[in-house]
């Protein structure tokens, strides 16, 4: 599968902000790594701010992929959702879920509310299933936390932790369905 010039951007720029950080991120230098012009970037992203909500959408597009595939394993848009985020962090997904909302939280958090429309449809699939609103916003939060806690390094569970948490969180939706 051929990578668009586009994609190899997105790609370069998520690499720099998390190899370098997002002081380093410029336009040159996404240019330069991507291996295009700066004219090039240019056409596909008008501008830094542009790159950045490119980054976010390009992070939700896949999220929501996951969250498709997870669903039609599990039946359950709940579950789904906190399988989607861990994919995500452990898929090559994380490298632009970090970098995305680190450059949208160091630029521009209005970026950040891209991801609205996720949560809120989560509030609406919890419903549908009948999950208390109660127990839907903790498996929310806690995926949240899976996902945080990586992006930061501060303090992630080791693989065998978040794989008892995962199956405590899993048993729990199910017995809130069951009610």
């Amino acid at each position: 599968m051929t990578i668009s010039k586009r994609q190899l951007i997105l790609e370069a720029a998520s690499a720099i902000i998390m190899e370098q950080g997002i002081n380093h991120l410029t336009l040159e230098l996404v240019a330069q790594q991507a291996g295009v012009s700066k004219g090039g970037l240019l056409y596909h992203f008008a501008n830094k701010d542009e790159l950045i909500k490119g980054l976010n959408e390009i992070t939700i597009k896949e999220f929501r992929k996951l969250v498709e595939e997870a669903h039609e394993e599990t039946g359950s848009y709940t579950k789904a959702f906190l399988l989607a985020t861990l994919r995500q962090i452990e898929g090559k997904e994380l490298h632009n879920a970090s970098s995305s909302m680190l450059a949208a939280l160091s630029t521009n958090k209005e970026w950040i509310k891209l991801w609205d429309e996720d949560y809120q449809r989560f509030r609406v699939e919890i419903e549908k299933e009948g999950i208390s609103f109660e127990v839907g916003m903790i498996v929310r939060l806690v995926s949240d936390g899976f996902l945080y806690s990586r992006l930061f390094e501060s303090d992630p569970l080791h693989l065998e932790e978040e794989q008892r948490v995962l199956t405590y969180i899993l048993e729990w939706i199910d017995k809130e369905k069951q009610q």
